[in-house]
């Protein structure tokens, strides 16, 4: 999160806006960025397994965060010179930390099943 923070904050030149913005490859950074940060927040609350939160529950929480984080530093780059908040970034970061929940959910779920085989 501190990297993501830190990346966010640098001035950046203004760059021309493409008229479809959705399909523009900052929007794969965006994705494989909170793709990686949803995977490690839901490898963290496994890992950390805390009793307070069903386990079903671990999942979506950790998405969420990771979803919410991704609005607040698009917030945060609007006092970022040069830098902007555009709703399509904030849904690349959205799909990406629920892919990458996704992703740690399906390998422990197959981890699971394959240590109940005899």
């Amino acid at each position: 999160m501190v990297l993501i923070f830190i990346i966010s904050s640098w001035e950046q030149p203004p760059l021309p806006m493409p008229k479809f913005e959705w399909l523009t490859i900052d929007k794969l950074y965006h994705f494989i960025e909170y793709a990686i940060l949803g995977g490690l927040l839901a490898i963290a609350f496994v890992k950390a397994k805390p009793a307070v939160i069903p386990s079903k529950l671990i999942w979506l929480i950790a998405a969420a965060l990771s979803t919410l984080y991704g609005a607040s530093d698009e917030w945060h780059q609007t006092f970022v010179p040069g830098r902007f908040a555009t709703l399509a970034d904030w849904v690349a970061d959205a799909l990406g930390s629920v892919a990458g929940v996704l992703v740690v959910y399906l390998y422990y779920k197959k981890r699971k099943v394959s240590t109940k085989r005899p």
